[in-house]
């Protein structure tokens, strides 16, 4: 798909739609960004949000780009003990979430960037969920896997699992409690979801474990950021900084590969391999146990930015062998200590004709976040309590940001973005990230091919590498890792959901991963600006 018009990439089709009605209305990139998130809330619901939260890069023509912060907060009541009583949960219940950021971070990006009216802007969802959306494969295959988890929950089994099956695709499924709270956040903005009615629905929904509070709701603020910013290969890549965790491991993977000189190696190589899944267990250490919101933190932050772009600062102490892995254990004290991460999350890319770009991850943690919904507003709320870390920079304090490996990620050329870089995937969000950036600007690939190529992983822990039974690699790639002391997985599934574009001669190109089977969609033709 390529269009000079503008372009919208994202994992659900009528959320795609969405996006392009918009700027076919004479909306911006931001407009539609905006519509394709509050649209994902209804029609993806696994991940898409108003009860989660994400980060956003925001790049208007001519720059600069704008980092928008809008993860969930741990509340200030939340302790020691409801962590590990939601931990022996396994994430499931009002313990487990965080006072969400979604709404306000896709507010705050309207409100300084965007055109149109945000009760225009939110019109495509608000339609959704009040008129019915058909359940798409994707989002039938996510209730099939959580079926039996949401029927636990009163709200979510009339909401999401009212039938002794899950519903199937193609079944119209109202979200009319959801339509309402939409519509009060596109008369009142914020207002409309931290304070008032829905505040207190989302409070009376925490019970005897929950922990947010009106003040937590109301004290939310969605914050811009300063920008994790490098040059590789002569082009700029712009980073999701802290309290993204992924955009680090990108920008520390980056800078080793090139270092190192890693993309001299043919692409189906065992070299090239080898040297990835090296440069991904050190990443992924720092990603893991070294980022920390950056507001409670009493850290040097220019120091440590400039050590995470320095990549002697693993090559010194730790250097890559081209004939032998480094077992994880040896790169970090803390390497029995680490968890994996939960993996539910949704990346969207949007362009418009004027060159603004947009890249946004949004997340509720794990597929539908604490399997509960409020009652009487339709919102599925997050699990990211259980993202913090026992040890290292990132744990538990009331106020707290989690990281995420969430990653957006812009590419310039002589300041113009060229690629809109995002994955879902928990920890294989950078490396996806990554491994799409290197198949273009290294290996000089189409964007369509670059998306499809198979991927590897590699996480730290545990100390293994994976790869896509679908898209293995080539042959003797196994083995010859092996060689060298790898082990390789026996978990072959799908790695990311890359909705990504790129732009050439002032046209847009925009892909929608097909493991997860996205939209990617231009309008067809455009409205005067308003």
């Amino acid at each position: 798909m390529h269009s000079k018009l503008g372009m919208v990439t994202s994992v659900e089709a009528q959320a795609t739609r969405a996006g392009v009605e918009i700027l076919e209305a004479g909306g911006n990139a931001v407009d539609a960004a905006v519509a394709v998130g509050y649209a994902l809330a209804v029609t993806h619901p696994s991940a898409g949000n108003i009860g989660g939260g994400g980060f956003m890069l925001v790049r208007p023509e001519g720059g600069p780009t704008v980092a928008i912060d809008f993860r969930e907060v741990a509340p200030m009541g939340l302790t020691q003990a409801d962590f590990d009583a939601m931990i022996e949960a396994r994430g499931v219940g009002p313990a487990a979430s965080g006072v969400p950021g979604s709404v306000a971070g896709l507010n705050l990006a309207q409100r300084r960037f965007g055109k149109l009216p945000l009760a225009r802007v939110m019109q495509p969802a608000i339609q959704l969920a009040l008129k019915g959306h058909v359940i798409g494969q994707r989002e039938g295959m996510t209730l099939i896997w959580s079926h039996r988890a949401l029927r636990k929950d009163a709200e979510a089994r009339r909401v999401l699992a009212p039938k002794k099956r899950a519903l199937k695709p193609g079944t119209r499924l109202f979200r009319k409690d959801l339509g309402h709270t939409l519509e009060l956040i596109a008369k009142q903005g914020d207002a409309g979801f931290y304070r008032g009615k829905t505040a207190r629905a989302i409070v009376a929904a925490m019970g005897k474990t929950g922990r947010i509070t009106l003040g937590d709701l109301a004290g939310y603020e969605a914050k811009q950021r300063e920008l994790l910013s490098l040059d590789y290969r002569g082009l700029r890549v712009e980073v999701m900084p802290p309290p993204s965790a992924g955009g680090v491991a990108v920008a520390e993977m980056l800078k080793m590969w090139e270092r190192l000189r890693a993309y001299s190696h043919a692409p189906d190589s065992v070299a090239a391999a080898h040297f990835f899944v090296e440069i991904a267990k050190r990443a992924h250490a720092d990603r893991r146990f070294d980022v920390v919101d950056p507001d409670t933190s009493e850290r040097d932050v220019e120091a440590v930015r400039r050590r995470w772009l320095d990549p002697m600062h693993w090559l010194e102490p730790h250097p890559i062998d081209p004939k032998r892995a480094t077992p994880a254990s040896e790169l970090h004290s803390l390497y029995t200590k680490a968890a994996e991460e939960l993996e539910h999350t949704t990346h969207f890319s949007v362009a418009d004709h004027d060159g603004m770009v947009v890249s946004c991850t949004t997340t509720l943690s794990a597929g539908f976040g604490a399997k509960y919904v409020v009652a009487g507003t339709g919102i599925v709320m997050n699990n990211s309590a259980g993202a913090f870390g026992s040890v290292g920079e990132s744990t538990l304090k009331g106020g707290r940001r989690m990281t995420s490996s969430m990653a957006p990620t812009l590419v310039l050329k002589d300041g113009t973005p060229i690629l809109v870089l995002g994955s879902p995937g928990g920890d294989t969000i950078p490396n996806t990230v990554f491994q799409v950036l290197r198949n273009v600007v290294d290996y000089q690939l189409p964007l369509s091919v670059a998306v499809e190529r198979g991927r590897m992983h590699h996480g730290f822990l545990p100390d293994e590498v994976r790869y896509e039974r679908r898209k293995p690699p080539a042959t003797g790639v196994l083995d010859g890792l092996k060689a060298l002391g790898h082990t390789i997985s026996k978990k072959t599934i799908p790695i990311g959901d890359a909705n990504d574009l790129m732009r050439i001669d002032g046209e847009y190109f925009g892909v929608a991963d097909s493991r997860e089977g996205g939209l990617a969609a231009a309008p067809k033709q455009l409205a005067p600006s308003p």
